[in-house]
């Protein structure tokens, strides 16, 4: 059993936010991932979900976004909490980190492309036009623009081969910061109190 298969095995969600001064009395706890004012991100025994921005995943990805360690050192963190013995040079322990950072970039991927189509499906409602002559919005006109298309790339992820993901991360970066900066604009402007309308015009 590797580091990663003793943390998941032997520290329950609870146990992991706790030790990072998360209060997990109610089973929900404000998410991590994005700008939460209500408690949205349910606590299970083996990993976490959150009901608004669909992130999930396991105690080790939790600890790393938490402290912003690479995966092996969050787990290796968390051992070293849970009084877990591991031996750091077991066989294979690089190609193993090599396939965790691949599933965290992954994650992080699809969290930031799901979080824009929500975003830009929000918008669609939101800002339509309320009279057929009346002028479209700017953020209606994004996703009506930019909608199908992050649509598309998110089912790379969802139904993609390996390789398929792997390409879009190594070759799409453009599309994925794209999305991370709209988004930073929208909860930016969200927690200062500003109208969603408020952020910035982007081309492209």
């Amino acid at each position: 059993m590797n580091i990663f298969e003793r943390v998941r095995a032997s520290v329950t969600m609870k146990q992991a936010a706790e030790l990072y001064g998360i209060d997990t009395k109610r089973g929900m706890i404000n998410c991590i991932f994005h700008n939460d004012k209500t408690p949205s991100m349910k606590l299970y025994d083996d990993h976490y979900f959150c009901f608004g921005c669909g992130a999930h995943g396991d105690a080790v990805s939790f600890a790393a976004h938490v402290t912003g360690m690479s995966q092996y050192e969050a787990a290796k963190q968390l051992c070293s909490a849970s009084g877990i013995v591991h031996n750091s040079n077991e066989p294979f322990i690089k190609p193993m980190i090599k396939r965790e950072s691949q599933r965290e970039q992954e994650t992080n991927a699809f969290r930031i492309l799901s979080d824009y189509c929500k975003m830009l499906r929000d918008w669609r409602e939101r800002y339509k036009p309320a009279r057929p002559d009346s002028g479209p919005d700017p953020l209606f006109a994004e996703s009506l623009a930019k909608l199908d298309e992050y649509e598309q790339y998110c089912n790379v992820f969802i139904s993609g081969t390996e390789e398929e993901r792997r390409d879009f991360i190594g070759n799409r970066k453009d599309a994925l910061d794209y999305a991370g900066k709209r988004l930073s604009e929208y909860y930016r402007n969200d927690s200062s109190g500003q109208t969603v309308g408020a952020c910035p015009r982007m081309a492209g």
